[in-house]
């Protein structure tokens, strides 16, 4: 992270611009969001991969909810033929 500025509000300095107390790199404070942000992000990444696995699942269990179903109708409509055959 060399040649990175920081402002006042990142650091505490009193002029806006005005560089942290090393100038090769970001104050520990700064420093310390930056980890904050990143954990963060990969938590936010592991929420959607566990997202998208749940996505997964549950477009399985409908498919087979929708092939029962059909399944079921089929059954259904053979019956009433049945049925109907009979009278």
């Amino acid at each position: 992270m060399s040649g990175v500025r920081v402002t006042k509000s990142s650091w505490g300095g009193s002029r806006p611009g005005e560089t942290g107390p090393d100038e090769d790199g970001p104050t520990p404070e700064l420093a310390e969001r930056f980890l904050e942000l990143e954990a963060t992000v990969d938590e936010a990444a592991r929420t959607i991969g566990e997202l998208r696995q749940n996505e997964r699942r549950l477009e399985a269990r409908l498919d087979e909810a929708n092939r029962a179903r059909s399944e079921a109708v089929k059954r259904i409509d053979d019956l009433i033929d049945k049925i109907d055959g009979l009278l």
